[in-house]
């Protein structure tokens, strides 16, 4: 009932997947979403949903986030961003939406009714997934620049696995730590700390699926945390949930 599906090549710098749940579901059950450092717009088609209505902007999380379904057709989309890609199309500070659900502003963003008000009366899903790319693309030339030297800092803690120092990474970008964490946290909604233990927490957990016979002192050790029980911490903080039952 869940995919994802890639953006064009030409947006993924600005936008990670557009993810679609679509199906028929008999008995209330509940999708557990964990942080991933992304900013999300949803589209909630479930209820005959009119052009009228704004889709729902979800900010940055720090923690788990839990969606109950009931018996019904479900049939929702959303546009996953990349981090700091939500920048390209509005001025709004990111740090002003960190945990909040919102109705999507077109106040201070590059959206127009166009954006959403044809999706509804679409027949499936890849037909609106086509139609973002579309619109995306036709308004390339009218993005707004995103902080490179945030977007800089990204990457270095993506590609460490959110294992470089504040003071490193700061370094890197040549800013002063204060400024650095002050722009990083309007840029990306969270601290560049807080960010760093999510890309950790992200990247220990695909180490679990791919090294399944190692056990959890040694997953901690390999995925740079100090012991065990400091991993275990980080994953009741961040997931509601133990190492050990994750990799269940």
């Amino acid at each position: 009932m869940y995919k994802e599906f890639p953006p064009d090549l030409r947006l993924q710098h600005l936008i990670e997947t557009y993810w679609v749940t679509d199906g028929l579901i008999e008995n209330t059950f509940t999708h557990r979403i964990l942080p991933d450092g992304c900013v999300d717009i949803i589209f909630d088609f479930g209820n005959n949903q009119s052009s009228a209505d704004l889709p729902i902007l979800v900010g940055t999380m720090t923690s788990l986030l839990e969606i109950t379904y009931q018996p019904g057709r479900v049939r929702m989309m959303g546009i996953r961003f990349a981090p700091a890609g939500i920048t390209a199309f509005t001025r709004i500070p990111i740090s002003m939406i960190t945990n909040q659900n919102i109705e999507l502003p077109l106040t201070e963003t590059l959206f127009d009714n166009s954006f959403y008000e044809r999706l509804p009366d679409m027949e499936c899903m890849q037909e609106r997934i086509n139609y973002i790319n579309a619109y995306f693309l036709a308004r390339m030339h009218k993005l707004y620049l995103p902080d490179r030297q945030i977007r800089h800092a990204v990457s270095l803690i993506q590609s460490n696995n959110g294992l470089l120092s504040v003071s490193k990474i700061a370094g890197e970008v040549c800013l002063s730590e204060r400024q650095f964490e002050r722009r990083f946290k309007t840029t990306i909604g969270i601290t560049p700390k807080v960010f760093s233990n999510i890309i950790r927490f992200r990247s220990v957990r695909r180490y679990m699926e791919t090294h399944p016979d190692e056990s959890m002192y040694e997953i901690a050790i390999a995925c740079g945390y100090h012991d065990h029980s400091h991993m275990n911490k980080e994953f009741q903080r961040l997931g509601s949930i133990s190492p050990s039952e994750h990799a269940v």
